[in-house]
């Protein structure tokens, strides 16, 4: 009994050392911008270095079915074959310079990298970056994007794949096919204009009460939804809520230009 007791452990150390996630990382000096293509989901968050860190497996990448059935994403890399023990991997999109299946390359101040893996042979990838930089992500035709933490400036873009942000000030482009997009803002930065789209999705954006923002609403065959006042006065004295097709109004007497767009989902815009 003691025997079996001890092989089954033995059996659950070897197993969880194979399973062990890989790292790659990279030192950030003289960077302010990070390009990333992937197939895969991803879950970003703010690092405690100036360094950008990736590791595989995600525990945080769960698709919007799995968070409601509370099924877990599988970290364990389905790829491992014990034939291609002592040969290396090649790809038709370049060298693996990481260790981790991605090409890396800088141009000036842009750090770009390209995941040469399929989706079939991720299981997400976890990212830690510096507040200091720019992300501009592109997750595919499958990948979904979560995002905690951040206040960089962000450009993602998905096609199936939801996109998930919180924590977030922006300035932020993000759009997605037909994913749903959901963004809380710990605060909104007022550099640069916010737009938010989804062709099929829905959009749901959450803003502190005392954001100042000037807004258009536009769902073509959805509805949109909000506890904000965005009456707007017009020159005449009278006020408006937009025309047909767009509704735009000033939040706390106007600000950063946001845009929300949504062809066929629903939009809401709530206070936090």
């Amino acid at each position: 009994m003691k025997k079996t007791s001890i092989l089954c452990m033995l059996l659950m150390l070897i197993g969880s050392v194979g399973m062990a996630q890989k790292e790659f990382k990279k030192s950030l000096s003289g960077i302010s911008r990070i390009e990333i293509e992937t197939n895969t989901s991803i879950f970003i968050k703010k690092g405690v270095s100036n360094e950008f860190i990736i590791r595989e497996g995600c525990s945080n990448c769960k698709s919007e079915e799995e968070e409601e059935t509370g099924s877990t994403w599988n970290d364990k890399d389905s790829s491992i074959d014990e034939k291609a023990k002592g040969l290396t991997p090649i790809y038709a999109g370049g060298e693996d310079n990481t260790g981790v299946g991605m090409y890396m390359e800088k141009d000036g101040e842009s750090l770009r990298i390209n995941d040469l893996k399929s989706f079939y042979n991720r299981r997400g990838l976890t990212i830690s970056v510096p507040a200091s930089v720019a992300l501009k992500i592109n997750c595919g035709n499958l990948g979904n994007v979560k995002i905690e933490n951040l206040s960089n400036e962000l450009e993602i873009n998905t096609n199936i794949g939801y996109i998930k942000l919180n924590n977030v000030t922006g300035p932020i482009t993000a759009h997605s096919t037909t994913g749903n997009i959901d963004v809380v803002f710990s605060s909104v930065n007022q550099t640069a204009p916010i737009s938010i789209s989804s062709s099929t999705g829905m959009i749901d954006i959450s803003l502190p009460s005392n954001t100042k923002a000037s807004v258009e609403l536009n769902s073509t065959m959805g509805s949109v939804y909000s506890n904000f006042n965005l009456i707007k006065p017009r020159e005449d004295g009278l006020k408006a809520i937009g025309g047909q097709k767009a509704i735009t109004g000033d939040i706390n007497n106007g600000g950063v230009k946001m845009s929300l767009k949504a062809s066929v989902g629903n939009i809401y815009l709530r206070k936090k």
